[in-house]
């Protein structure tokens, strides 16, 4: 990738990540991987910008070339759920079930108590057919957002191929109320 930004004595790694984040939150992927990348060659030990830069290849649907940066962040600090959820999100996308499954009980062995954290779970065990507990995962996660889409979406699927189709309607009630909300 082309460097935009030389990397001398005057540029903090602290403004490249700002500038980074401003990037990703602006949907400009690439440019914000240029930053972060820059910023990594002057900290190449942080785990934050390793973290931040994974998510941008996680953004852009490259889930493997986010991994090694994934690993480094939770080597660096390996009881930061959020590492860790990341690293079973991009190992689920490339069909590591187990490993996925293994991070995701990391992260909440470190206290991760986020809504993604506990979608991202229920999604895996979704997945691998085991909907009974994806219902419970997903439930969490609409209890700790209820504002989350895909984690009304998630329960509604889940409900349904359990039978309970009076829940999995309400469930996708939820789903369409915050859809047309969001819309609007």
């Amino acid at each position: 990738m082309k460097k935009v930004w030389p990397v001398d004595s005057q540029d903090k790694a602290e403004d490249l990540v700002i500038l980074g984040i401003s990037y990703a939150r602006m949907g400009k992927h690439l440019k914000a991987l240029d930053a972060f990348q820059a910023a990594l060659e002057l900290e190449p030990d942080s785990a934050m910008i390793s973290y931040n830069l994974a998510l941008e290849y996680i953004s852009l649907n490259k889930p493997e070339l986010a991994l090694n940066y994934l690993n480094t962040a939770v080597k660096s600090e390996p009881d930061n759920p959020d590492y860790w959820c990341e690293l079973g999100i991009a190992l689920y996308c490339i069909q590591d079930f187990p490993a996925a499954e293994e991070s995701y009980d990391k992260a909440m062995s470190c206290g991760g108590e986020s809504a993604q954290l506990w979608n991202s779970f229920g999604v895996l065990r979704f997945v691998t057919e085991r909907y009974a507990e994806a219902k419970v995962f997903f439930i969490r996660a609409v209890q700790l957002d209820p504002l989350d889409q895909d984690a009304w979406y998630n329960l509604g699927d889940s409900l349904e191929l359990l039978g309970d189709l009076k829940g999995a309607r309400k469930a996708k009630g939820e789903y369409q109320k915050l859809s047309s909300r969001k819309k609007s």
